[in-house]
């Protein structure tokens, strides 16, 4: 029979394999994809596909960003859009059919691939939104070019651009995130700061987001020195930077606080995500040392 301590420690292992089984089953990675994958799809189902050879660096760069959009696709529950990558090398004859010469090259197929369009130009975020059709759609991100200045519809996360950056902050609240396509913590902060701006609808402030790689000059000219980063700005002036755990319930806490202005009042309640956050911590550590005493 097992002592006491065995047990606790075959529980122990069963809530840790349980916590790992739950944080891989949230995060989906792109699809090695063949010819017949367009093929055995449903006739509503569309393809982001990249076409690429091994050790390219180019390509290597892109699918960071192809994650990166593919966890957005997932907040927002796309799951009629499979974003996959495709061997020009293991495929060459396919390649050759469809005239892909240059790597990456991305494509959409659909129709269960009868019909497909290549892209064109930078393949960056709002590149892909808009290709797929997703600006105008009810989608999780709005203001993506300059006639969308000053625009920011509630519920949904602001892109904010180089273009419209300047004129867009000066006047109101924001609550901003600064990123990287290719930092691996933005992809996992991503669809927390959807279901932020989700949560903060009927409010007066605009959850928004700003990619470092489009200009690294607005990011310095905020202090931004590693990305994810998060601030909430007024009138065109950063008030705080939000150092807390990235969890949407400390966030929404964090933003209902400078809602409040209670910051002007009391500087301590800043403090509190991090009490909280000590509070989950000493739990935890408590429960530890109860099973294994």
């Amino acid at each position: 029979m097992l002592g006491k301590t065995g047990l606790c420690f075959i529980t122990f292992l069963i809530l840790a394999s349980l916590v790992v089984q739950a944080k891989f089953q949230k995060r989906q990675w792109l699809i090695p994809l063949n010819p017949n994958s367009f093929k055995s799809s449903s006739d509503n189902q569309t393809f982001l596909v990249e076409f690429y050879v091994p050790n390219c660096k180019s390509c290597a760069s892109l699918r960071l960003e192809l994650n990166y959009f593919l966890t957005i696709l997932e907040a927002g529950s796309n799951t009629n859009i499979t974003v996959g990558t495709l061997d020009c090398i293991k495929h060459g004859n396919f390649c050759h059919e469809l005239n892909v010469t240059d790597y990456p090259t991305v494509g959409i197929f659909q129709k269960r691939g009868e019909q497909h369009r290549f892209i064109d130009g930078s393949l960056n975020l709002q590149t892909l939104q808009q290709s797929l059709g997703l600006h105008n759609s009810g989608g999780e991100f709005v203001g993506r070019g300059s006639n969308d200045a000053l625009r920011c519809v509630p519920g949904n996360v602001y892109h904010l651009t180089p273009g419209t950056f300047t004129q867009t902050v000066a006047s109101g609240v924001f609550f901003i995130k600064f990123y990287s396509p290719k930092c691996f913590y933005c992809i996992q902060l991503a669809p927390k700061w959807i279901a932020l701006a989700k949560a903060m609808k009927g409010n007066n402030i605009c959850v928004a987001e700003f990619d470092c790689l489009a200009s690294a000059a607005v990011c310095r000219s905020f202090n931004v020195t590693q990305v994810p980063h998060i601030a909430w700005l007024r009138n065109g002036e950063k008030v705080e930077e939000y150092t807390g755990p990235r969890d949407l319930q400390y966030l929404e806490e964090f933003a209902e606080i400078m809602i409040g202005e209670k910051y002007h009042d009391d500087d301590s309640n800043l403090s509190i995500i991090t009490i909280k956050k000590a509070n989950d911590l000493s739990l935890m550590l408590a429960f530890m040392i109860y099973i294994f005493r």
